[in-house]
């Protein structure tokens, strides 16, 4: 019995580390349409792509947009012989959201900005009863990053720029728990807050009017969690175990980026762009929860991860059609961070492909909207009884388990839009 609930706390490290591990990446209506590509665009998104970017930009601007997210996991019992059984997700539409203000004057090379962004974010919510609901029954995150920037343009072709970045962090978690009662439904709910520092780093290049280089990074920021509750609905013989009122502590690691990306104006019209990205995923390790008050069976716990740094590779085009619409298209495909043996409902992750498209639109020389479209389609995953074994996140002597065998599936399509205003252009 004791091993059974150090087992469960273990598995709520597991998912919250992979709550704040999955990246949104979904910052610019009109980056995500281009494939994803920011960095070597100097536009007010850059606070968030590139603030090296910044330094060229000609005007003020405000920009805000959203981009809902429309999700669904399958699972299939492909580890059970002749097994028919699949589940999926009922997942809530998630929201990131940002906001971009640029401060600018072409007469001076200076650029001071501020960026209100959601990086990290996520929303489970798997079907009631379903197999694995020991390990989740449903998570949602939300991360808010705010991030005043300064940029510097020290000759036509270069330009600087950086930014201090605060992290806040909302989570909550909900799960059943591996025993049986008829008094009550064995549960817990994790609930907490975290913050952390980081900063954002950039340069861009323009050898030329035809093609500028960028170069982006984006330092991991640690968030800190002290004092979150946990809340545990147990039978009335089992309530010292789990003390009312205990709270926990952790530290969240949200990996660093690196990106590099090259755009290419062709001609008046068209601009052809590449961009590659690396992820430092190898930031989770371990997670470990420290929890206020120990009992025999509610113990610390180190929950290991072992993810490897991943790789996205992008690329998209835009086409001036005439004064008021451009023409968007692009793809990337994502590399997984997630090792065999360490895939959880929380985090069915597999290589992905992606495919954007949308259009931007000039409604005057101030006022600009700009829509994306972007679809992910998540390539197949079978995670077998020897990979869980092999990666110790199963027992097969004491049936402890932090992975669940089986085939998941997933695919997501999210628009976005965004509205942008341009104040010092000159009539």
């Amino acid at each position: 019995m004791k091993k059974l609930f150090t087992t469960f706390i273990f598995l709520a490290a597991a998912s919250v580390s992979w709550a704040n591990g999955y990246q949104v990446l979904l910052q610019a209506a009109r980056a995500i349409a281009m494939g994803n590509i920011g960095v070597p665009f100097a536009t007010s998104s850059s606070v968030f792509w590139n603030p090296g970017a910044l330094g060229i930009a000609r005007h003020s601007t405000v920009e805000i947009g959203f981009a809902p997210i429309f999700s669904r996991v399958q699972y299939y019992a492909s580890d059970i012989p002749n097994s028919t059984y699949t589940a999926e997700t009922d997942n809530p539409i998630g929201t990131p959201f940002y906001l971009y203000a640029v401060w600018a004057r072409e007469e001076s090379p200076l650029r001071l900005a501020i960026g209100v962004y959601t990086p990290y974010g996520s929303s489970v919510n798997w079907e009631s009863g379903w197999r694995g609901d020991v390990l989740l029954d449903e998570i949602g995150l939300e991360s808010v990053y705010v991030q005043p920037t300064i940029a510097y343009k020290l000759t036509d072709k270069l330009s600087i720029g950086g930014g201090v970045v605060y992290a806040i962090g909302f989570v909550n978690l909900q799960r059943q728990l591996p025993i049986s009662s008829e008094d009550v439904d064995p549960s817990v709910e994790l609930n907490g807050n975290a913050s952390g520092w980081g900063y954002n780093l950039g340069i861009l290049f323009q050898p030329s009017q035809r093609w500028s280089i960028g170069l982006n990074y984006r330092s991991k920021v640690s968030m800190t969690l002290k004092d979150g509750d946990a809340t545990f609905a147990v039978p009335q013989s089992l309530r010292v175990y789990f003390p009312e009122g205990n709270t926990f502590d952790t530290t969240l690691p949200l990996p660093d980026n690196i990106a590099l990306g090259v755009a290419w104006h062709t001609n008046e019209r068209l601009t052809l762009a590449a961009q590659v990205t690396r992820t430092g995923w190898n930031a989770y390790k371990e997670l470990a929860f420290d929890f206020a008050i120990n009992t025999d069976r509610l113990q610390d716990t180190h929950s290991p991860r072992n993810y490897e740094n991943s790789y996205s590779y992008n690329v998209g085009a835009e086409y001036a059609l005439n004064p008021v619409f451009t023409l968007r298209a692009g793809y990337y495909f994502d590399e997984s961070p997630v090792r065999d043996g360490y895939l959880t409902p929380e985090t069915p992750s597999s290589d992905r492909n992606n495919f954007t498209a949308g259009v931007g639109i000039a409604v005057t020389e101030q006022l600009n909207v700009d829509l994306s479209f972007l679809y992910i389609s998540a390539k197949e995953r079978t995670q077998t009884q020897e990979d869980v074994e092999q990666a110790g996140t199963y027992d097969p002597e004491t049936g402890e388990q932090g992975a669940l065998p089986g085939t998941y599936r997933f695919n997501a399509f999210i628009p976005g839009i965004s509205i942008s205003y341009k104040f010092n252009v000159r009539q």
